[in-house]
């Protein structure tokens, strides 16, 4: 009885497993951020410190997009500071169905340009792919391969004609814990790889010309928390073509926001509303709380008392909730200060005292 009664255990525990929805791997409600550090990586895939940039992802909301509801995550990317003043000029999409995780897939922006295969018959190729994909398959046995998609073409590049392969794989990884900024996840952990391959006897053999392996860390109720994309070194000279070049890899990680901004979404904030800032006055740091009713753009600034503009605190799109930022104003001069929120619809203005 007692080996008849492990065995179910085990048969629960492994049909719970698999069949956990991918959507708990992604945060619940619309508001969430995520701030990384993006870290190039040389042709021998060491970290050049000194040229990182700073990543700003927002989940702006549920929408249906390209026939599925997809949770809409807008991007800003190459900021010198996590809290630099700029817009979201990238666009992503998810979809979420039992085990699996779909991407809408824009290629061009993946694979970046290839010197020989900008042309435009290529270019319109890659746009063909834009799609849905069944991308992260969360129920996937480990260290199985699956295709994510695969296609050929034929190029004419100056007198040549190239017959291609474009194709992407996926491979569930075994779980790793990653230790962040925000502490240890116990992480899935996928390798993506696209591929750009020539057909030397088409088609039964082609050649891999780019590889681009990516493998992504999602955690649960937090989505990425890591990626890494080495540096390819990509070299045509024993096909015949004289190109040699590295594509630069890249690693991207959490990394901590200065401004502070916690969501706290939930229905009961019905209408635009400005705290008071506590405690006041401070020194050096206090705390700022507001609700939207709805998803809007919203700017939070602080001024001084003559009127000029100090620092832009909020600038983005977010979701309907209650908000709260961390202000640290150590470098800034004792004295009195304004903070003023604004939407379409709202403007409303505050007096805070900072007393070194």
């Amino acid at each position: 009885m007692k080996t008849i009664f492990s065995v179910l255990i085990i048969i629960i525990y492994t049909t719970l497993s698999f069949s956990q929805n991918a959507s708990t791997y992604f945060p619940s409600s619309a508001g969430y951020k995520w701030f990384y550090k993006n870290t190039p990586l040389d042709s021998l895939n060491n970290p050049v410190t000194t040229q990182a940039t700073y990543q700003v992802d927002s989940f702006a909301a549920i929408q249906n997009y390209q026939g599925l509801q997809a949770s809409v995550v807008l991007s800003k990317k190459g900021l010198t500071s996590i809290n630099q003043n700029s817009p979201y000029l990238d666009t992503n999409y998810y979809n979420f169905q039992s085990t699996n995780g779909y991407y809408y897939l824009n290629i061009l922006s993946l694979i970046g340009s290839v010197p020989l295969l900008d042309s435009i018959t290529f270019v319109n190729f890659l746009r063909s792919f834009e799609a849905w994909y069944n991308t992260y398959r969360f129920s996937q046995n480990v260290n199985s391969s699956y295709t994510i998609f695969s296609r050929d073409t034929t190029i004419t590049a100056d007198t040549l004609t190239l017959p291609l392969r474009l194709s992407a794989t996926g491979k569930r990884l075994n779980d790793q814990t990653i230790s962040t900024v925000n502490g240890n996840y116990l992480a899935k952990k996928f390798l993506i790889t696209f591929t750009i391959s020539y057909g030397l006897l088409p088609p039964i053999l082609y050649i891999p010309i780019v590889t681009r392996p990516d493998t992504t860390y999602i955690a649960q109720n937090v989505w990425k928390v890591k990626e890494v994309m080495p540096s390819t070194n990509v070299d045509l000279t024993t096909l015949g073509f004289p190109i040699a070049f590295t594509i630069p890899g890249t690693l991207t990680e959490l990394t901590p926001s200065t401004t502070g901004i916690i969501n706290h979404t939930n229905n009961s904030a019905n209408e635009y509303k400005l705290f008071q800032n506590y405690p006041n006055p401070f020194n050096p740091v206090t705390r700022i709380n507001f609700q939207i009713p709805s998803g809007s753009f919203v700017k939070l600034t602080l001024y001084n008392s003559l009127g000029m503009e100090v620092k832009t605190m909020v600038n983005e799109m977010l979701a309907q909730g209650n908000y709260n930022i961390n202000f640290n104003g150590e470098n800034l001069s004792s004295g009195i200060y304004f903070y003023k929120l604004e939407s379409e619809s709202f403007s409303e203005t505050k007096r805070m005292i900072l007393l070194k």
